[in-house]
């Protein structure tokens, strides 16, 4: 690939890369130990309101070992319901985002996003419940190299995949209109017991209005543009969040650095993650997602979900001219 500015579709007669899998398949070249139980949401009578008292025995009375995170202003609580784990938020009494969050997850199914398990809005308690992620996030397991490694190329390949289809579900399919996430990343993006990934974190998450028209909406494009990065996580090995370049005297982002070396082919080597060896092999995984990425981080032109993700199962090429 050149390094250009503008990018254009092209359709590719070649046929594409192998099928995704099954949505439980692992993802793992070893099939993790699956838990006994059943996530909540897949049982009889989920999802469903609870009682303060409820959500008191789940965490334990809000005991500090409950309490797992706090961010934006939301306590997150570990908790165990039916001997079963589940995540609570719990938002302030005027909190919108409480009731955002609540309306999109009652009305929105998809196998990559996770299970809505509830909700408890009592006095001033608002708390929202999801199923436990059993398998951490894509960015805990990038982090750690054993579990990095057994994240091949096809592996992370299926898995953006699939998350795109998650966000085009939100975008394109949702009955009440385009779903806006705004906070896609790798630390948001968990595995289920299946080892599925599943897109989480709905906090911010925005249900365009019926009278506002989508060219002059910007969430959209804000989350193609999040996919991006996360693709560029997937192809490097490394987190946004956490990326620091140390040989680089200014402060980069990971899109800075890698950007400009993902765009030259020759340079692809520098950029991905040299914890996984088989790139030659698997190397139209690497480069489906390097022309994805780059075609969400244009900032020439506007891409949707749909035609990203053409060009991330090498249905088109995204060519990059003056």
């Amino acid at each position: 690939m050149k390094s250009k500015d503008l990018a254009t579709l092209m359709s590719l007669k070649a046929p594409p890369p192998p099928p995704p899998r099954n949505s439980n398949s692992s993802y793992n070249d070893e099939t993790p130990q699956t838990p006994s139980w059943q996530p909540l949401s897949w049982r009889i009578g989920f999802p469903r309101p609870f009682d303060l008292s409820e959500v008191e025995d789940m965490t334990n009375g809000f005991s500090d070992q409950s309490l797992i995170g706090d961010l934006d202003n939301v306590r997150i609580y570990l908790g165990i319901l039916q001997e079963t784990p589940v995540i609570l938020k719990s938002f302030p009494e005027n909190d919108e985002r409480y009731w955002s969050m609540l309306m999109i997850l009652s009305r929105i199914r998809h196998r990559n996003i996770m299970n809505f398990v509830g909700y408890c809005c009592n006095g001033a308690s608002r708390f929202v419940l999801t199923d436990y992620p059993c398998f951490g996030s894509v960015e805990a397991n990038l982090l750690v190299d054993e579990s990095a490694r057994k994240l091949s190329w096809k592996a992370r390949w299926h898995i953006a995949l699939e998350i795109g289809g998650s966000l085009r579900y939100l975008h394109e399919e949702c009955d009440d209109g385009p779903i806006a996430h705004l906070s896609l990343s790798s630390s948001h993006i968990v595995f289920s017991h299946s080892f599925s990934p599943m897109l989480c974190n709905f906090v911010s998450a925005k249900w365009v209005k019926d009278d506002q028209s989508l060219a002059e909406w910007p969430y959209l494009e804000e989350d193609v543009r999040d996919y991006g990065m996360f693709l560029v996580e997937l192809i490097t090995g490394k987190s946004a969040r956490l990326f620091s370049d140390k040989e680089d005297r200014h402060p980069q982002s990971l899109v800075e650095w890698a950007v400009p070396l993902l765009k030259e082919e020759s340079s692809l080597r520098q950029v991905v993650d040299p914890r996984l060896t088989n790139i030659t092999d698997d190397c139209w995984a690497v480069h489906h997602m390097a022309q994805a990425a780059l075609l969400c981080l244009n900032n020439s032109s506007i891409s949707t979900i749909t035609q990203v993700l053409a060009v991330l199962r090498g249905h088109q090429l995204a060519i990059f001219k003056c």
